[in-house]
C-alpha cells in the first residue's frame, strides 16, 4: 500500500520551533505538533478508490437493514398514533 506523507517545510518547522522556544512551556504531544504543522499520512488515490469499492457492499447492507427496521417499526408507530387519537 503506497502512502503519501504530507510533510511541513523546513521553514515551517523552524518557525514552529522558534515560537515554541519563546513560550517556555513543555512541548505538546506529538499528535498536537503534527496537527499544528499539517503533517499527516494520506492514502494514495488508488488505495482510497479500492477502499471505497470494498465498502459498497457494507453500505448497501446498512441501507437494507435500515429499510427492514423502518418497515417493522412503521406499523407500531401507526398503532401508537391510533391509540393517542382515542
Amino acid at each position: 500500500m503506497a502512502h503519501l506523507i504530507s510533510q511541513p517545510t523546513k521553514e515551517q518547522v523552524r518557525a514552529y520551533m522558534a515560537g515554541r522556544e519563546a513560550e517556555r512551556r513543555p512541548p505538546p504531544p506529538p499528535e498536537e505538533i503534527r496537527r499544528q504543522l499539517g503533517w499527516f499520512l494520506q492514502y494514495a488515490e488508488e488505495d482510497r478508490l479500492c477502499l471505497q469499492f470494498y465498502l459498497i457492499p457494507t453500505i448497501y447492507l446498512q441501507m437494507a437493514a435500515q429499510i427492514a427496521i423502518d418497515w417493522i417499526i412503521a406499523p407500531l408507530r401507526q398503532s401508537g398514533r391510533a391509540c393517542d387519537s382515542r
